[in-house]
Formats: structure tokens, C-alpha cells, sequence
């Protein structure tokens, strides 16, 4: 991946956060930044003890997954929800 435009930024934490919504977390936080080549989703959220810090990557399912390719969306949920396994759902 290049170096994103300010509009790639907007757009993928438009995709991260419509993603994040998807899988009702019941609180968390989150920021999104270009490394290495894919980017870097930080999120932060709530759990039974307290709150975790969690770093996934994506590359361009990213995009992809915002702009209805349902599996890229499907596979991107599944490789992030084992990591936010800990985080609290409504």
C-alpha cells in the first residue's frame, strides 16, 4: 500500500468502525493508522476485568469488506473476533 491519501484514512476508519459496530462490542474505543504496507487498527475495549488493548492488521479486504465483497467482510470478522474474544457484546 502506498502512502494513503487523508481520503483512504477516512474511508478505512469509516470501514473499521461500520465493522466494529457489526460485532456489538458493548464499549470500545478505536484508531486506525497506515504500517507497513496495512493498517493498523487499535482497539481498546471493555471486559469483565477491566479493559484490553488489542493491535489487528488489515490490508485491502479492508476496503473491500466496506464495499460489500461479503466474504472479505466474513473473513475479516472471524481473524478479528478470536482476537477480541475477551471484549464484552451487547
Amino acid at each position: 500500500m502506498a502512502d494513503p491519501s487523508e481520503a483512504d484514512l477516512a474511508r478505512a476508519t469509516a470501514a473499521v468502525g461500520a465493522l466494529l459496530d457489526g460485532m456489538r462490542l458493548s464499549a470500545h474505543l478505536y484508531a486506525i493508522e497506515p504500517r507497513e504496507g496495512m493498517w493498523a487498527v487499535i482497539v481498546e475495549c471493555a471486559t469483565g476485568s477491566g479493559w484490553q488493548r488489542v493491535e489487528l492488521r488489515a490490508g485491502s479486504e479492508l476496503l473491500a469488506a466496506i464495499n460489500g465483497d461479503a466474504e472479505a467482510r466474513a473473513t475479516l470478522l472471524a481473524r478479528w473476533r478470536t482476537h477480541l474474544d475477551d471484549c464484552n457484546y451487547d
